[in-house]
């Protein structure tokens, strides 16, 4: 009886959150697009997979890629200084990614972005599994993840200061001598 408990448990548990820190190899998602036109821009798909743009034999390499969770009904202004960040970043090398995790249907969230007017991809986590492995915990939060697919920077700017933070962080590892 002991052997079925421990195997159930073992079955039914949650896996372990990530250790989001720099330098930690960065968890692998796959996820539909809200914004499909974004997603197929991007990587030629309706889902953004992260082995796509970095890793060890990404399809459409990238020197980083920023990955901002979030909730829709926070403040968008964010998306506004992302697409900015898109736009600076774009030809070095840099992806923008967003993540809901608050929408249950694509339908909404595909509405709440045409109404953003977002042109980076904004992906759907309808279950919350990524944002759970990432171990997220308050909103929103912004990870940059060099070419390697390490964790290079986590934080949490707040609105107003997202596009100098993540510009900051994005100057130093495109700058640093190991690119």
């Amino acid at each position: 009886m002991l052997f079925w408990l421990t195997f159930t448990a073992v079955l039914w548990a949650s896996p372990a959150p990530l250790a989001i820190s720099p330098g930690a190899p960065a968890l692998v998602f796959d996820l539909p697009a809200a914004n499909v036109r974004a997603a197929t821009r991007l990587v030629q798909r309706d889902t953004v997979a992260l082995t796509a743009l970095t890793g060890t034999i990404p399809t459409h390499p990238h020197e980083a890629v920023v990955v901002y969770f979030f909730r829709t009904q926070d403040d968008g202004s964010a998306m506004v200084e992302l697409e900015r960040v898109r736009r600076r970043f774009q030809s070095r090398g840099v992806a923008v990614l967003a993540i809901a995790t608050d929408q249950p249907d694509l339908g909404a969230l595909e509405s709440w972005t045409a109404a953003q007017d977002v042109r980076f991809p904004v992906l759907h986590d309808a279950h919350q599994i990524v944002s759970s492995r990432y171990a997220v915990a308050t909103y929103p939060l912004t990870i940059v993840i060099d070419r390697a697919g390490r964790l290079f920077a986590v934080g949490q700017p707040k609105s107003g200061e997202v596009e100098k933070e993540l510009s900051a962080e994005l100057e130093g590892l495109l700058s640093s001598p190991s690119l």
